[in-house]
């Protein structure tokens, strides 16, 4: 989807644009609080928070971004809803290998920890949805150690989360600014419901499962990476003044 309406010339937010400016990563965890936490401060998100996540973009796709599918529809009456719905079975097996057995990395969770500010924020993000949405019975982080039993519910109940999901969008968002989508059937009713003609390209098909399992293990070899050269960076000089501090004992000696 996000390559079809960049293609219709509308700039589609994704959950890799969340991840890739770091600093976007609090705000929605803020949302998501704010929405499924009765005990936290944060305060509901309406037009005005999502326009500092989302008012430079034409349209946003993926999550966390579609959890707030009711907030979306209100804070922006004159957008236009589509709703992807595949087979259960289908989405799960994608969901499950793109999303979750990402997260089940046996190397996230040291990544994470090295890599706090990145790693951690998307590790945030992903605990708190399996948590609110997918009602895994765990509190924040602890996945850290890797926990199997977490990722035994996750994919327990993955498949009644998206469906509850898809009849929620269909009871919020008003008939005529909604689109029921397969996306078998290309271009004509996607334009048709957005008023764009049908480009003379064809529509995109994308392998985001190996897209986001390859973007995964990217990101846990840059953690890995970016952590070894903050190490070196703050070992060295406390090496070099030990050596300082050794060698002036030794001719002092």
């Amino acid at each position: 989807m996000k390559a079809a309406l960049e293609i219709l010339s509308y700039p589609t937010w994704h959950w890799i644009d969340m991840v890739e400016n770091p600093p976007d990563m609090p705000m929605w965890a803020d949302a998501l609080e704010a929405k499924f936490n009765s005990d936290s401060d944060s305060k509901p998100f309406g037009r005005a928070e999502f326009d500092n996540l989302l008012g430079h973009w034409g349209a946003c796709t993926d999550r966390p971004a579609c959890v707030f599918a009711e907030e979306l529809v209100t804070a922006y009456p004159d957008a236009k809803v589509v709703l992807v719905e595949r087979d259960p079975d289908r989405w799960f097996k994608s969901y499950s290998e793109g999303i979750i057995d990402s997260s089940d990395n046996p190397l996230m969770p040291f990544a994470t920890l090295l890599d706090r500010s990145f790693l951690g924020g998307q590790a945030m993000i992903n605990d708190i949805l399996s948590k609110y949405c997918f009602k895994v019975p765990q509190p924040r982080e602890t996945w850290l150690i890797n926990n199997k039993e977490h990722f035994k519910i996750y994919r327990a109940n993955a498949k009644a989360t998206y469906l509850a999901h898809n009849e929620m969008v269909k009871r919020v968002t008003p008939p005529e600014r909604l689109l029921i989508f397969d996306l078998a059937d290309g271009w004509e009713p996607l334009c048709k419901h957005l008023g764009k003609p049908v480009p003379d390209v064809p529509f995109p098909r994308v392998n985001e499962t190996a897209a986001i399992k390859e973007k995964a293990e990217a990101y846990i070899a840059e953690s890995y990476k970016r952590s070894a050269i903050t190490f070196v960076k703050r070992a060295v000089p406390v090496a070099v003044v030990m050596a300082d501090v050794a060698a002036w004992w030794v001719s002092n000696a």
